[in-house]
C-alpha cells in the first residue's frame, strides 16, 4: 500500500482524488520502480458516526508488476475508521485517559485493539522513519533527544527533521506518507 494526500475530508477526496492522483509520481515501494494506474475498489470509512463509501485507486509496478492500493491519509492502514479519530484517541490515551473514557464512537474493545497496535508499531515507526531520513536525505536523530519521550513526542520529533509535504498534518498520517512511499509493509 502506498499512502498520499489526496484530499482534505472524504468529500474533498471523492470530488478531487483523481486531480490529486494525476499530479503524484508513485514509485514501487518494493523495488523502487515506475508504477501506473491500475484498478480500483471501493472501501468503507468511519466518520463519526458515519459510515461512508470511498472508491480506492490501485497501481502496478512497471517492474516486479506487485499492484498496490493508494490510500488517502486521512484513512488509517486497515482500519476502518478516520486516522483523526484514531490519532485523537490515542493520543489521549497516551496523556492518560483511560480507554473507556475515549472521546469515540469506537467501542472499548476496538480501542483497546488500537492501543495494543500502537504500541507494537509505533516506536517500530520512529526507527523506520529514523533509518529513511538518514539513507535519503543523510541527516541524524540523536538517540538521547528520543530519551523518555512517548510515541507521539518520538514521531513528532523525527517527523520535524523531514522536509515539509502536503497532508492533513496528522502524525500518523505523516509517518506512513513516508514510509509507504519508501518502505514496503512498514507503517504506523
Amino acid at each position: 500500500m502506498i499512502i498520499a494526500y489526496l484530499g482534505r475530508n472524504v468529500n474533498d477526496y471523492r470530488k478531487n482524488f483523481l486531480r490529486y492522483l494525476a499530479k503524484l509520481k508513485f514509485l514501487c515501494p518494493v523495488c523502487g520502480s515506475n508504477t501506473g494506474l491500475h484498478d480500483s475498489y471501493d472501501r468503507h470509512v468511519h466518520i463519526d458516526e458515519n459510515i461512508e463509501w470511498i472508491v480506492i485507486q490501485r497501481v502496478i509496478c512497471t517492474g516486479c508488476g506487485k499492484t498496490h492500493a493508494v490510500l488517502p491519509d486521512f484513512i488509517k492502514p486497515y482500519k476502518h475508521y478516520c486516522a483523526a479519530d484514531v490519532e485523537f484517541t490515542l493520543r489521549d490515551i497516551e496523556d492518560g485517559a483511560a480507554t473507556e473514557q475515549a472521546n469515540t464512537v469506537a467501542s472499548t474493545s476496538t480501542v483497546k485493539r488500537w492501543v495494543r497496535e500502537f504500541k507494537n508499531r509505533g516506536f517500530q515507526a520512529v526507527g523506520a522513519l529514523r533509518a529513511l531520513l538518514h539513507n535519503v536525505f543523510d541527516e541524524n536523530i540523536n538517540e538521547i533527544k528520543l530519551t523518555g519521550l512517548k510515541i507521539f513526542g518520538a514521531l513528532e520529533h523525527v517527523l520535524d527533521a523531514f522536509p515539509t509535504i502536503e497532508s492533513n498534518s496528522l502524525a500518523i498520517g505523516d509517518a506512513n506518507i513516508w514510509l509507504t512511499h519508501h518502505m514496503a509493509g512498514i507503517y504506523v
